[in-house]
């Protein structure tokens, strides 16, 4: 997903060339929103392991748009996951997208307030994928 800070920042295009020319093909792109009802359920396991955070989240995504993205290749997750870097932009290394395009205002803010702004966010495995992809691409 490239989050509402990569849109308003002009960063899709750049951030979508980098998968491909990883050699990952886009299956599906969709432009849409973060209502409550899919804020909720793609941010489940947060609500219950950290409330606070899902909180401070519900607060700065709902509403806001996003382009959830379908990519496939050999080894896509982990692929993307290697590409975009670590959740924190401050601990992304040069070459990722968040260590290359994460704004650098976002050093002000506490590790939590930077997952924020942090560009993008990939699932962590198969099972992830799949349910993210029905909550963006096929209604829950």
């Amino acid at each position: 997903m490239l989050k509402p800070d990569a849109l308003e920042r002009g960063l899709c295009g750049e951030i979508l060339a980098r998968f491909e020319r990883a050699g990952l093909r886009l299956k599906d792109v969709r432009r849409s929103r973060f209502t409550r009802a899919r804020f909720a359920a793609h941010y489940a396991e947060l609500r219950v392991q950290h409330p606070e955070a899902f909180a401070r989240n519900a607060r700065s995504l709902i509403g806001r748009e996003v382009f959830a993205v379908i990519l496939v290749g050999p080894n896509a997750i982990a692929k993307v996951r290697a590409l975009i870097g670590p959740t924190d932009p401050l601990q992304a290394p040069a070459g990722t997208v968040r260590g290359d395009l994460s704004a650098d205002s976002i050093a002000l803010a506490d590790a939590a307030d930077r997952a924020l702004g942090n560009l993008v966010h990939a699932a962590d495995s198969a099972v992830s994928a799949r349910r993210e992809i029905r909550i963006w691409f096929r209604g829950f």
